[in-house]
């Protein structure tokens, strides 16, 4: 069932602080942009999207009155010297009681030239610059899938019920991601105003790889392996995979010799728990746990959910504590397995067991940014109407959904990754690549695919990336802020 919708006209979201902070921690005085959302409701969300797009701009909001504003969203003009960005009531409208428009229903702002969809407001051209605003806090807080009753036969919402497929290629399409747009814009608007935009970079890198790793098992069952090369008359195969060098566990291997060709580190994802037929034997032991962290001791190791924790608080609980009494540590980082999501049940489970990073907001069956930015940024709970302190670090492409999914041949699988690559170059973004060991029996079709993602890694650092995993990534990005003054 999708979580509740923010509150409708009539009512006040959250009142006037929206849950929001005053000032974020991570990013100092100097940085501070006073700013101001004068709106009648749903200001809480409309304070988040402002927020998420300056906070990509390399500044953030500090919230003050109306007449000591730099900066303000506002249904009436403004005054006083700052720059105010107009929102049309039917804007806040939708926010409230968020749908998936058409293409052909949805308005359209002027941006570097096209024609960028609105998710909210007024169908048609428009100049209301806050609806930008609203529009972001429309992607990014999850109000598309809110408003999308259906899900598919594993829980999750459906790619092809989104406003990215309609849109296909078009701007706002699944590579083509629209909050990104929206904050180019406002950064335009800021520096005509007077405003010095600073911008953010990955530790000096102007975007960003991250290199994250799937192992949703460690060991090749033998016996079973054999029993079914046999059955399919694959006598080779059979004996290869019973008697061989464990396939499961030499391609993490050669995962973690590829970030080392090039520098870069990795986050691997471990899966704790098995609770239903998608979930692999699990064989995260003490001992295991050591040999991993020997092999990839320059990444981070984070948990991967199994597929039937949703919905079980104590499943949660026991593969949070197996996770712990493997690596000694709770669990920080978060990817679930086959990307289950649903809001807000997901990401309150994550974060009541220490996750402080996820990053499963992608879409299986399609290439791109599920949320409309390929920035990292704060999640928002509608239900509760706050923002969180769970990051997110969206998925960009993954193994699978090029193989599996779309069937492409090799070729076009490279051509897939460079376009999403492409994306985080141009957008000053993080693309967030997704690479499985190996847990079927097509040897040749793993080592392809990995050949290839070692290309495109290679023409990455060409184009200046800063490649790694996702927590020093995280950190460089938010660092950044300490830089520069507005």
């Amino acid at each position: 069932m999708p979580p509740r919708p923010p509150a409708p006209p009539g009512g006040r979201a959250g009142g006037r602080g929206g849950g929001l902070p005053s000032r974020p921690a991570e990013v100092p005085m100097s940085r501070l942009l006073p700013c101001c959302v004068d709106v009648p409701f749903s200001e809480g969300l409309v304070r988040y999207g402002l927020e998420e797009l300056l906070r990509g701009l390399g500044l953030a909001p500090q919230w003050t009155r109306r007449e000591a504003a730099r900066l303000g969203v506002s249904t009436e003009e403004g005054g006083g010297g700052a720059l105010w960005l107009r929102v049309t009531p039917q804007a806040l409208a939708d926010l409230g009681a968020p749908r998936v428009p058409a293409p052909v229903e949805a308005g359209r702002v002027e941006i570097e030239g096209e024609r960028w969809p609105l998710p909210v407001g007024p169908s048609g051209p428009s100049d209301a610059l806050g609806d930008l605003v609203v529009s972001a806090a429309w992607w990014l807080a999850g109000a598309q899938e809110c408003a999308v009753a259906g899900r598919d036969r594993h829980g999750r919402f459906p790619y092809a019920a989104s406003l990215q497929a309609a849109l296909g290629d078009a701007p706002g399409g699944p590579l083509r991601p629209a909050v990104d747009a929206y904050r180019a814009r406002l950064g335009d608007a800021l520096g005509q105003a007077g405003v010095d935009v600073p911008g953010r970079t990955w530790g000096g890198a102007p975007w960003a790889v991250a290199l994250t790793h799937a192992l949703d098992a460690l060991r090749t069952r033998r016996l079973r392996a054999l029993v079914g090369g046999l059955a399919r008359g694959d006598v080779r195969g059979a004996l290869r995979r019973a008697l061989g060098p464990d396939r499961r566990w030499s391609t993490v291997a050669a995962l973690a010799a590829l970030g080392r060709r090039h520098g870069a580190a990795a986050t691997w994802f471990v899966k704790p728990g098995r609770w239903a037929p998608e979930d692999l034997p699990v064989d995260v032991t003490p001992d295991a746990a050591g040999r991993l962290r020997a092999l990839v001791a320059d990444g981070e190791i984070g948990w991967h959910p199994g597929y039937g924790v949703h919905g079980q608080p104590a499943r949660w609980d026991a593969e949070a504590g197996r996770f712990e009494a493997a690596f000694g540590r709770p669990p920080t980082l978060a990817r679930t397995h086959y990307l289950r999501w649903s809001d807000p049940a997901t990401p309150r489970a994550l974060a009541e067991r220490g996750v402080r990073i996820d990053t499963t907001l992608g879409f299986a069956e399609h290439e791109g940014y599920r949320r409309g930015t390929c920035h990292p940024f704060r999640l928002y709970d509608l239900d509760a109407d706050r923002v969180t302190d769970l990051w997110e670090v969206p998925l960009a492409v993954m193994d699978t959904t090029l193989a599996e999914y779309r069937r492409l041949r090799p070729e076009a699988r490279g051509a897939a990754i460079r376009d999403a690559f492409d994306v985080a170059r141009r957008r000053g973004g993080v693309a967030v690549v997704l690479w499985h060991n190996q847990v079927g029996t097509d040897d040749a079709g793993w080592d392809t695919g990995v050949d290839t993602l070692d290309r495109e890694l290679g023409r990455a650092r060409e184009q200046d990336a800063r490649l790694g995993a996702l927590g020093p990534l995280l950190d460089a990005w938010r660092g950044d802020a300490d830089q520069d003054p507005v």
